[in-house]
């Protein structure tokens, strides 16, 4: 069973129960409906810039780590080239 790392709210955009003093009930139901749509859109988007974020950090770290291989394997290629193969027999 997955965990749940971030929570989307409202989860239900229509479960709500309408005043009784309500003349048009189509026009509170969309109403509500619209406010819990723009509330969604407001927390994925907060998930999203944390995801992002997230990306960032990691995909930074990998740069690094590839640079950091790079420099390695330049290093160890000048070694390779000074070596003289007939000194090692």
């Amino acid at each position: 069973m997955p965990l749940v790392t971030r929570n989307i709210e409202p989860r239900h955009l229509c479960r709500q129960s309408l005043p009784n003093t309500i003349k048009s009930e189509l026009e509170c139901v969309t109403n509500i409906t619209l406010a819990n749509i723009i509330r969604q859109l407001g927390s994925l988007s907060k998930y999203a810039e944390d995801v992002f974020g997230e990306l960032f950090v990691q995909a930074s770290s990998f740069a690094e780590r590839v640079n950091t291989l790079g420099e390695r394997v330049d290093k160890l290629q000048v070694k390779v080239t000074q070596l003289d193969p007939k000194e090692e027999e």
